[in-house]
């Protein structure tokens, strides 16, 4: 259900995803600690339906199960270890439990061990407290212009089926069935365990640059007559290994200020690493968004300021020549996760010949986001910022960044707000939520209609009117591919919720 619809039935079983934007009221909440508890549970709930919740980092209700079954597995264990790295046959691997978020899974990977490397992964996301296989299952991507997402790095998987039993399905043993099984999004099952290809811990120089948005996107085509000159944002995301890109409401008119973030690997020794902010610096700043999210009156000195630590902060990391760190210091840049909206889309970026793509449906997709909340002048609709980040195409069945097009590359771009997580008045919620929603609605019929992507399955496209035909958007024989594997697994729907039902991707 959404907020605005928190239920009254006096039932003690309660689930509110982080942002506090969705909520669940199921008839009971399972919490199995090992793979005995999570067979007999499924065994004894046939006839039922259950979907698991890890830390409710998602916007969407992928997991919202009223009614009938939640599966938490924050205490699930199979030993004292909820993560660790390991070698086979000269590939460096790190598996994990349900139960780790990014930062055990992190800890794992570098930590002193006499008998193996260090490792790292290519790429992951930005936040550390993140549930691991949720973000894993639910098409979750990182960044890496020449990397593919998360999910692809998926080299084996085990999870429960509805026949109670253990299935494990890897690039050994059913490397025809992993593009099915990568990005699930929960539906084949309960996952025990997951194990992802890895590499040589490496070390990253982090560069951070703020400057005027022309100089990254060329002009306005507002301002040209629908010209556009991409060749500068060409320019940035090809010649650096990793590229971030965020534009903050309070950057100022005239397209305001990007804040550019490039990683690229080095071998030079870490130094001038940042201190993090404090955790009363992140507590503040959370209470801060809450408040200013329902007082619009007071969004545009509140965004200045905010802006301004942001730019002081890059300026001082700029003055430094960037900073280099170990890969996770630099890609876990964030240590909380705000209380926001988020809407998130896979944009296509189509290759055009060896070592040359065609970015000009970033650079229209930017300027119509930008071009929205100009419209506004001081009240600002996007009370968080726009934020783009690239990868390569994947070739997970389900994944918004599936194509068999592998020289492709992928835009993820996104737009976030603030939202009120703990205002007790639910009219107040609404009211802060209505502008996300009006940018939202104004902005995807050119990312998802002119730019042809796909919403990214965790964020919050169930809001977009009218509805996506998410259906529409993937080829029918992915489809037709992951259900003859689904139908076998899970033959009566047990791992399925009316939200996923309604969508008619699942027969």
């Amino acid at each position: 259900m959404s907020d605005q619809d928190n239920g009254g039935d006096g039932n003690e079983n309660r689930w509110t995803n982080w942002a506090g934007n969705l909520t669940s009221v199921p008839d009971e909440i399972a919490h199995p600690t090992s793979l005995a508890d999570v067979q007999a549970l499924v065994k004894r709930s046939a006839g039922t339906t259950m979907r698991t919740i890890g830390t409710g980092h998602s916007f969407s209700p992928l997991i919202v199960n009223n009614g009938e079954t939640l599966v938490e597995m924050s205490h699930y264990a199979d030993g004292p270890r909820k993560a660790w790295r390991w070698q086979n046959k000269g590939i460096d691997l790190v598996s994990f439990l349900p139960s780790a978020p990014w930062a055990d899974v992190r800890d794992a990977l570098t930590a002193p061990d006499p008998s193996l490397p260090q490792m790292y992964l290519s790429s992951t996301g930005a936040l550390a407290s993140i549930n691991a296989t949720g973000f894993v299952a639910a098409g979750c991507h990182g960044t890496g212009w020449s990397q593919q997402t998360v999910s692809d790095f998926v080299y084996a998987v085990e999870f429960v089926a509805a026949d109670g039993q253990l299935h494990v399905f890897s690039e050994e043993t059913t490397p025809n069935e992993m593009p099915s099984v990568r990005v699930n999004l929960g539906t084949l099952g309960i996952i025990t365990k997951l194990t992802l290809r890895v590499e040589p811990l490496y070390n990253l120089h982090d560069e951070e640059i703020v400057t005027a948005t022309e100089s990254v996107m060329g002009p306005n085509p507002d301002g040209t007559g629908g010209e556009i000159r991409p060749e500068n944002l060409h320019k940035l995301v090809t010649e650096n290994e990793y590229v971030e890109l965020f534009w903050f409401p309070g950057s100022g008119y005239n397209n305001g200020q990007i804040w550019i973030k490039k990683f690229n690997r080095t071998q030079d020794e870490p130094r001038d690493i940042p201190l993090r902010p404090d955790g009363w610096i992140d507590k503040m700043a959370t209470s801060v968004m809450e408040w200013t999210s329902t007082h619009p009156l007071f969004w545009s000195p509140i965004l200045s300021l905010a802006w301004n630590t942001i730019h002081d902060r890059a300026k001082a990391i700029e003055a430094k020549g960037g900073f280099v760190a170990p890969a996770p210091r630099v890609m876990f840049y964030a240590d909380q996760a705000f209380p926001i909206l988020d809407l998130e889309v896979a944009i296509p970026i189509p290759s055009t010949g060896p070592g040359t793509w065609d970015v000009g449906n970033i650079v229209r997709a930017w300027y119509a986001a930008l071009n929205y909340a100009y419209k506004f002048q001081g009240a600002f609709p996007l009370t968080t910022c726009l934020h783009a980040r690239f990868t390569k195409t994947s070739q997970s069945l389900l994944s918004p960044a599936y194509s068999t097009a592998t020289e492709d590359r992928i835009c993820w771009m996104e737009i976030l707000s603030a939202y009120p997580k703990s205002e007790p008045d639910a009219g107040k919620r609404a009211a802060a939520m209505a502008p996300h929603l009006a940018m939202i609605n104004a902005v995807m019929p050119d990312w998802i209609g002119t730019r042809h992507g796909r919403p990214h399955w965790a964020k919050n496209w169930q809001y977009i009117t009218p509805h996506v035909n998410v259906k529409s958007l993937y080829p029918s024989q992915n489809l037709q591919t992951f259900n003859t594997l689904r139908r076998q697994l899970d033959p009566n729907g047990m791992f399925l919720n009316p939200f996923l039902t309604q969508q008619g991707l699942f027969t």
